[in-house]
């Protein structure tokens, strides 16, 4: 309606004072026991219900519209609390959030980034004999990969427009902050909710992608607990040298293949992966356009299968493999003498 109103705890102590001063000018006037102790109690319930308005027998304190009021206790716990709504989860700069898909082509501590996320998101490079000239282009460009904004060294921070695009560039000297757009290769952090353990946020390297969604490699989905029935993730940009060396040095996902907390490797083959080995390393043979397809989509060699007529899983699979000298029998090789 756009009246103003009181604070519910500004009504509360209002209430308290209020009925405290009856309590005191009744005890002056001398009033008879059973007034004295309704109003002792009706001090009572203000005070109770200025602490806390959901205790059970207890009628809630309400407004005139008959809403209850929100007082200290309702305040700090649950979802909408204190704790974690405002000091344990925030709202950030330098992050984005949408939905992941699997990609198995990028790298495991790969991340596809859609590109409408990168031209918004800014790394601050700061200003070298090495990459002057390359962040000089970027303040001229006006498409992405470009540049946001610049940052002097006393702090003060100039958006670059079309009226400064040029003075800027003109302006930037060593020492300075450049805020580019987010790039292939940038470090950034993984992160998904609810983080109930350390590998739940970790770094990848960003590659830029089409399309509207996260790319992650399916074979990082279990440190996640991630499945792509529309779960969301978050990207932070990590903004200063010490945080990006942090992020490579500790949080890179090639840095967590083996899990703290048990002892075993927490990355590798998941689901589909494992059927789609399994049905590879049977005794079945591909032909020459299928090998060739295979190799090349994994990113093998494809002179090493000498483009014979019939090629077998399992030579594919050695082929993807680095050289390693091993034998084994497992449980479909019953009745017969095949090694792996």
């Amino acid at each position: 309606t756009g009246e103003k109103s009181e604070d519910d705890l500004t009504h509360k102590l209002s209430d308290i004072v209020r009925a405290n001063q009856r309590l005191w000018e009744n005890l002056n006037a001398g009033a008879p026991e059973v007034i004295i102790e309704d109003l002792w109690d009706l001090l009572q319930y203000h005070v109770t219900t200025f602490f806390d308005n959901t205790i059970s027998r207890v009628p809630p304190a309400r407004h005139r519209s008959g809403q209850p009021l929100k007082t200290i206790t309702e305040r700090i716990k649950g979802k909408q609390g204190r704790i974690r709504h405002n000091l344990a989860g925030k709202r950030v700069n330098f992050s984005s959030r949408t939905v992941i898909s699997p990609d198995p082509y990028i790298d495991i501590n790969d991340v596809g980034v859609p590109f409408e996320i990168a031209r918004v998101l800014t790394v601050p490079e700061r200003v070298t004999t090495s990459n002057m000239k390359m962040l000089k282009e970027k303040i001229e460009k006006t498409t992405y990969p470009a540049a946001s904004s610049i940052v002097r060294p006393d702090g003060k921070r100039k958006r670059i427009t079309e009226e400064l695009r040029e003075q800027l560039k003109e302006e930037v000297a060593l020492g300075y902050l450049v805020d580019r757009h987010l790039e292939d290769k940038d470090i950034v952090l993984f992160n998904r909710h609810p983080t109930l353990h350390r590998m739940s946020l970790m770094s990848h390297f960003v590659k830029v992608l089409p399309g509207r969604t996260f790319r992650i490699h399916p074979a990082t989905t279990f440190p996640y607990n991630a499945d792509f029935d529309g779960d969301e993730m978050n990207v932070h940009v990590p903004q200063t040298e010490e945080s990006r060396a942090e992020a490579k040095v500790l949080l890179d996902v090639n840095q967590n293949l083996i899990s703290p907390k048990i002892n075993a490797n927490v990355l590798g083959c998941v689901e589909d992966a494992v059927t789609g080995l399994y049905l590879l390393t049977l005794d079945k043979n591909l032909t020459k356009e299928e090998s060739v397809q295979f190799i090349s989509a994994c990113g093998g060699d494809i002179n090493n299968l000498h483009f014979k007529e019939k090629v077998s899983g399992r030579e594919l699979f050695s082929d993807l493999l680095p050289k390693i000298n091993f034998e084994t029998k497992s449980k479909t090789c019953i009745g017969k003498a095949c090694k792996y």
